[in-house]
């Protein structure tokens, strides 16, 4: 009998779950601070938190945020609930979904707090803000007559998050595909959205020239060591569960992602058209960062994830291994959360 009620348990909630995040009902994003807060707060007030030491010109100026105590966590849980509630509004905002929805803000918190549990990365996470802004200005554009302005402000939003993460220079070269897929050609929209995605690096240069710095101008610095890695080991089967069910859940949502049915309009294909081909560029840094800085960062997986899976988990009704893969998320999620809190 406890067997059946457990087992009722474990099926009915994450139904209920995916169910309420599916309606419209606002109120649920609630639920996202208070999971992220719940989760990160006390793990780093328990010691069993660490940051990322990332050598970026980023990551060497909030290396002071985490030096003092709560500040740096408090930045990493706005940054992701800041994430949550960006990437809820630009999927209802464009419209993946025909009715809104609130899933992808409850998948974005899921992820992201669950792989700072293994290292919090701040750069990352602010550089995943500005993609969202300049994914926004991108997917505004659909035969418009006009498109240089917002053109030119999503190229200066992927410069500061190239800035911010380095390895997200590969977001030019999405960018300029996402506008031949858009528009017919035209140079000046290439070469300004190119001198606004300079900007941020040009204002870099000046502050290095002022004040005399120009041997700090590399942006890569691979070091290569045969010394352990400091902190916990997380090579273990719940780190391993954890990214293995986002690898399967991404190639499962990503069929019903690319290819639509035949009722969806032009819009909605090129919208999701031109995310793809933004999302492509998104991992393509994981790529550059392994080899250039010999850094793994999962995060990069946040924004594809989110909008992929969570169009597959909000129309839930018409795939039979939807609900199930939501249901493997949420369950090794928090075991891993458990296991970071050294349960077990």
């Amino acid at each position: 009998m406890l067997a059946k009620i457990v087992l009722s348990t474990i099926i009915f909630v994450p139904a209920m779950i995916l169910k309420q995040f599916s309606s419209r009902q606002p109120l649920l994003l609630i639920l996202v601070p208070i999971v992220v807060l719940g989760i990160l707060l006390p793990l780093y007030h328990m010691g069993f938190m660490r940051f990322s030491n990332v050598d970026y010109p980023i990551g060497q100026w909030s290396q002071w945020l985490v030096s003092i105590p709560w500040v740096g966590v408090s930045v990493l849980s706005f940054l992701i609930i800041a994430g949550a509630m960006l990437s809820n509004l630009i999927f209802n905002k464009h419209e993946f979904n025909p009715t809104p929805t609130y899933v992808p803000a409850l998948i974005y918190a899921t992820v992201a707090t669950t792989l700072s549990l293994i290292s919090a990365n701040i750069p990352l996470l602010l550089a995943l803000l500005s993609i969202l802004v300049g994914i926004n200005y991108v997917l505004d554009v659909f035969r418009n007559t006009k498109a240089l302005a917002p053109y030119f402000t999503a190229g200066f939003f992927f410069g500061v998050a190239a800035f911010c993460y380095p390895p997200f220079i590969a977001l030019i070269i999405g960018f300029w595909i996402c506008v031949i897929n858009t528009r017919i050609f035209n140079w000046r929209e290439f070469l300004l959205p190119l001198l606004a995605f300079a900007t941020p690096f040009l204002y870099w240069v000046v502050w290095k020239y002022w004040f005399d710095q120009l041997d700090t101008l590399i942006l890569f610095k691979k070091l290569i060591t045969y010394n352990p890695t400091d902190g916990p080991d997380w090579t273990d089967n719940y780190t391993k569960s954890f990214g293995i069910i986002i690898a399967i859940t991404f190639i499962l949502a990503l069929r019903s992602f690319v290819f639509l049915s035949d009722r969806s309009s032009n819009k909605a294909r090129g919208i999701k058209r031109n995310f793809f081909i933004l999302s492509l560029a998104i991992m393509a840094s994981a790529a550059i960062s392994i080899t250039f800085a010999n850094e793994y960062a999962p995060e990069v997986i946040l924004i594809p994830i989110t909008f992929v899976a969570g169009n597959w988990f909000t129309n839930y009704r018409y795939s039979l291994i939807a609900p199930f893969a939501f249901y493997a998320l949420l369950i090794s999620s928090a075991l891993f959360v458990l296991h970071a809190y050294r349960v077990f």
